[in-house]
């Protein structure tokens, strides 16, 4: 869309969205908004947001800092937790129609950052402009927060490569001649914020840094990419995986790379014993909680659309059930629970089937090497790591739950199984010389694989 200066598209209908069965819909909302006003979690998560995340994480010892290479030893929980944040709310904003309005919006009133105003920062801002880039002032994430939205850059990915350049600094694979004798030292909020604008506006490192981790790193060489936090080329978000495995083994698989928002394992994180408790340490049973928080925690609620904290705080084991009574009663189709999560699963296998189709293999499912051969250094997670061997064990069980082969490429029963027969043709027409989709060197390379090996035309190449 950016490429070809489209902004927006608009649809407007003229017709009323007809309710099938309007009594029995109005109902069920009822029971959903009485649920959500029972919920002890929800009245916090609407107290504070996401930033409430913050303690949270600091207490399993998975709140990442520094570039990962500082979870625990940097955890400003009393300057960047939610209780410190509520001085700064002015007020609260939220989805359509939902009662919890988990959304803050803060304001700067002091100081030099005075003025700034932000929906937010939520949590995983916090992490990217905060503890990630080991600031500590709330005004500046607030500040940070705010730059992003009006430049249209992604938080987290905007400090994640701030971060990178940080400990590229340190590391003296760049001088401060090449960040235009800027000191981006972790810590300095001044620099951070001025570093944005140079991401925003393409000046300088800049340039570079605007193309991504995975990128920048490719540009810059001299060993930073083992400093470059990214799956498939997309940023870590807040969560250090070493302390939540199923937590990382989503970053690994998901089709759009690490990303908390596919496949967000709760039972790590906050202890909800759905669809059954775990040990967030345990690598044993991941792939199949994976594989379940991907298809109906995510998949199947962001189609309906539904909330996924609501889904298990609220309804706990009751939450497929209310998914499949409201689609029923506000269409007239009749879905099972079972056909609820078998919709979600459908969607993870024509996203999987896309990646497959475009040139990525298993390969592409693995951590960034700080988190596979760096343990923890301190907290409640000392000494966690998803090694490559954990990995590979978390790999197989995930592959093998869902009726892929084991380089993750989703076998022809499968997709016609879930009634993708037509995907099933043109991803196995690749080559019809054998059963599974190998590439083989003779064939032709897809126009991702020509992107991702091609390095992107900067000024600055040389730096």
């Amino acid at each position: 869309m950016g490429s070809k200066k489209l902004k927006a598209i608009v649809v407007k209908g003229s017709k009323k969205v007809k309710c099938a069965h309007g009594e029995k819909f109005r109902q069920l909302v009822k029971e959903v908004h009485r649920l959500i006003t029972k919920s002890p979690a929800l009245a916090e998560f609407s107290k504070f947001g996401s930033s409430e995340t913050v303690e949270v994480t600091a207490e399993l010892g998975i709140l990442p800092a520094k570039n990962w290479a500082a979870t625990s030893i940097f955890a400003p929980v009393e300057t960047l937790g939610g209780e410190a944040h509520i001085k700064y709310t002015v007020t609260r904003v939220g989805c359509y129609g939902c009662t919890v309005r988990c959304g803050q919006v803060r304001l700067v009133k002091n100081g030099p950052l005075a003025g700034f105003l932000s929906e937010g920062p939520e949590f995983e801002t916090i992490y990217s402009l905060g503890t990630m880039v080991g600031v500590d002032y709330p005004p500046a994430v607030i500040a940070g927060d705010r730059l992003c939205d009006e430049f249209g850059l992604d938080t987290i990915s905007t400090g994640v490569v701030i971060a990178f350049a940080m400990e590229c600094l340190e590391k003296g694979i760049i001088s401060r001649k090449n960040l235009d004798g800027l000191d981006l030292k972790f810590g300095d909020y001044e620099a951070m914020l001025k570093m944005i604008r140079k991401i925003a506006y393409r000046e300088g490192i800049g340039d570079i840094l605007a193309e991504g981790v995975k990128r920048a790193s490719e540009i810059l060489g001299k060993g930073s990419e083992r400093y470059a936090l990214h799956v498939k080329g997309l940023e870590l978000p807040g969560y250090d995986v070493r302390g939540a495995k199923a937590h990382g083994l989503n970053y690994a698989t998901a089709y759009t790379g690490a990303d908390h928002n596919r496949g967000y394992a709760i039972q790590e994180i906050f202890d909800v014993p759905i669809p059954y408790r775990v040990d967030r340490l345990a690598v044993e049973g991941k792939g199949k909680l994976c594989m379940w928080n991907q298809d109906v925690r995510t998949a199947a609620c962001d189609s309906m659309p539904f909330c996924s904290f609501i889904f298990t705080r609220a309804f706990k084991d009751r939450a497929l059930q209310f998914m499949s009574k409201l689609y029923g009663s506000l269409t007239g189709l009749s879905m099972t629970p079972e056909d609820v999560q078998k919709a979600g699963e459908r969607i993870n296998n024509i996203a999987r089937a896309f990646n497959v189709r475009e040139g990525f293999t298993r390969t592409d499912d693995y951590l960034p090497s700080r988190v596979m051969d760096e343990a923890i250094p301190d907290g409640a997670s000392k000494g966690q790591r998803i090694s490559r061997l954990e990995l590979d064990r978390m790999l197989d069980e995930y592959y093998e739950a869902r009726g892929w082969d084991k380089t993750g490429i989703p076998l022809r029963t499968k997709l016609v199984e879930l009634g993708l027969s037509e995907i099933a043709k043109d991803l196995y027409h690749i080559n019809h010389n054998i059963n599974h989709p190998h590439k083989t060197s003779k064939q032709k390379e897809t126009s991702n694989e020509k992107l991702r090996k091609e390095k992107p035309k900067t000024k600055t190449q040389n730096t």
